[in-house]
């Protein structure tokens, strides 16, 4: 949400339907998106989701590897100029915290944010490999520097902590990106044990 509480970009689960999601863009609400092979009531079923937005293309959405908004479907202004609002994950909130609704129920595991737009490529190869970044790496076997798009990661929070924290560390190069995890008054972080050994 944008300071003037306009919804920039949204996803959320449906209630009472375990294969839902719906999507606000620029305040317009998508009607909701049946997946087959969605089941949110399965702890164990993780999924990967990628937002893929900009002020010069169109917004993409994956869930896996399958791009869930057809062009048909897009609202006429489906381009994004995020400006001054903030990434919010876990709720639909504003900065002030006056609005604080929709609250995110499962797990996150880790936040990428990248600053191109990955390929179909990347994104099919980060659903298949989930423990890796990239499908080359960085250098050559003698040394020389391969420009990827490892170079535009400008956000990495991973949410495995041994104590519950307020802060959670950007761990990509250079940026320093930290992040904040907000609660309700009255309440505490509290951590996930799934995949702890």
């Amino acid at each position: 949400i944008d300071p003037q509480d306009s919804i920039k970009l949204a996803l959320f689960r449906d209630k009472g339907k375990t294969n839902t999601i719906t999507i606000v863009i620029n305040s317009e609400t998508l009607p909701p998106k049946e997946i087959d092979d969605l089941d949110w009531s399965d702890p164990d079923n993780f999924y990967l989701i990628s937002l893929l937005f900009s002020d010069n293309a169109d917004i993409k959405i994956y869930l896996n590897d399958t791009n869930l908004i057809e062009p048909d479907f897009l609202p006429p202004e489906s381009r994004l100029n995020v400006g001054d609002a903030k990434l919010m994950l876990g709720a639909l909130v504003n900065e002030d915290r006056t609005i604080l609704e929709n609250f995110w129920y499962g797990y996150i595991d880790e936040v990428r944010l990248w600053n191109t737009h990955l390929a179909d490529s990347a994104i099919t190869f980060q659903y298949q490999h989930p423990d890796k970044f990239s499908e080359h790496y960085r250098y050559t076997e003698n040394g020389v520097e391969i420009q990827t798009y490892l170079d535009s990661l400008v956000g990495l929070w991973r949410f495995n902590l041994e104590e519950p924290q307020s802060t959670i560390e950007d761990e990509s190069e250079d940026f320093n990106n930290d992040g904040i995890i907000y609660t309700k008054t009255g309440y505490s972080i509290e951590l996930s044990k799934k995949g702890a050994p």
